[in-house]
């Protein structure tokens, strides 16, 4: 799904866009947002086109019923978005921390660890999620460990992070994101021929994909589990 953002003042444009896997989406925004410098109308004595009057009506916060119906998706999926965001980082505190403890343990050599994994290439994997892991904070074990044993920490930790956000994600209400989106590829091409009087805009809509648990599953992967030898 790559849509582009809704603007009253474009009859052409009919989608808005997400970007980043964890960032805060894009989302249709009013020129005084974008910091665009703004003309003072007098109501009565506005003369122009179709589509600089519904420009006019969305600065003055009256949104024409088409671009409210490009906003209802957008921000759902933002909520939803930042949800499991939250709850992503959450669980992935302890996880995060047992790889720490093992990165300390082996010293930061992670060749170290590759014969007690059962596919060598393993440690590779381990230290680049080591190295984009957000988790800062004390991570000294007060008791001394060794290196399978802090191995084998991470990787029964990792299991039961996957086990939780399996369960998280399947858990979602993911109607509530659904049905703006449904609604939106049904009436949205409508209303919006209807607002520019044009009802070959509808011709170039081009419909938006429903989430589902693989859409989440992409943008919130879960963690490698390597094999111990």
């Amino acid at each position: 799904m790559n849509p582009l953002v809704a603007r009253a003042d474009d009859p052409n444009s009919s989608r808005y866009t997400t970007e980043g896997k964890t960032k805060p989406l894009v989302s249709w925004r009013t020129p005084e947002e974008n910091g665009a410098k703004q003309t003072k109308f007098k109501m009565f004595d506005y003369e122009g086109s179709r589509s600089e009057f519904l420009k006019l009506l969305a600065q003055f916060g009256e949104e024409p019923a088409f671009i409210a119906r490009a906003k209802a998706p957008q921000l759902a999926l933002e909520s939803l978005l930042h949800n499991c965001s939250a709850k992503y980082e959450e669980l992935l505190a302890w996880p995060y921390r047992h790889l720490s403890n093992l990165a300390q343990s082996i010293g930061g050599n992670w060749l170290r660890i590759a014969p007690l994994l059962a596919r060598p290439e393993s440690a590779a994997e381990l230290e680049a999620l080591h190295a984009r892991m957000p988790f800062q904070g004390s991570t000294h074990s007060p008791w001394p460990t060794t290196e399978k044993a802090s191995l084998r920490q991470f990787v029964d930790s990792a299991a039961r992070f996957n086990r939780a956000w399996r369960v998280y994600l399947v858990g979602i209400d993911y109607e509530s994101v659904n049905k703006p989106l449904r609604d939106y590829n049904r009436y949205y091409p409508l209303e919006k021929a209807c607002a520019f009087g044009n009802e070959t805009l509808s011709d170039e809509f081009q419909p938006l994909d429903l989430i589902d648990l693989a859409f989440l599953e992409s943008r919130f992967p879960y963690l490698p589990l390597p094999q111990l030898a």
